[in-house]
């Protein structure tokens, strides 16, 4: 085993940089969740990410096996409830990306 010795000024300062690195990507991470907890998915988007023709995705309206908000004539999708859809299909992809 390697033993490497730094000052304990550059060590306090390398810590405080990885503090720093720490905050910010925990800031992007809730900036992109908070986005996606808002982007909502239209009927075509949801068809096309799960194979599903406009009728079988009525289908899973009517049975209510996924959520929906409807809008005049459209109807809106969350990214959660598609991705609960996956997982009980057995076809499971993350949308969080």
């Amino acid at each position: 085993m390697e033993i490497i010795a730094i000052e304990r000024k550059a060590f306090e300062q390398m810590l405080q940089e990885m503090q720093l690195l720490t905050a910010r990507v925990e800031s992007l991470a809730r900036k992109c969740e908070d986005r996606r907890r808002w982007k909502w998915m239209d009927g075509d988007e949801v068809c096309q990410l799960l194979r599903l023709s406009p009728r079988s995705l009525q289908e899973l309206r009517s049975r209510h096996k996924i959520g929906y908000a409807q809008i005049g004539r459209k109807f809106y999708y969350r990214p959660e409830e598609v991705e609960l859809v996956l997982r009980q299909s057995g076809k499971y992809i993350n949308l969080q990306k």
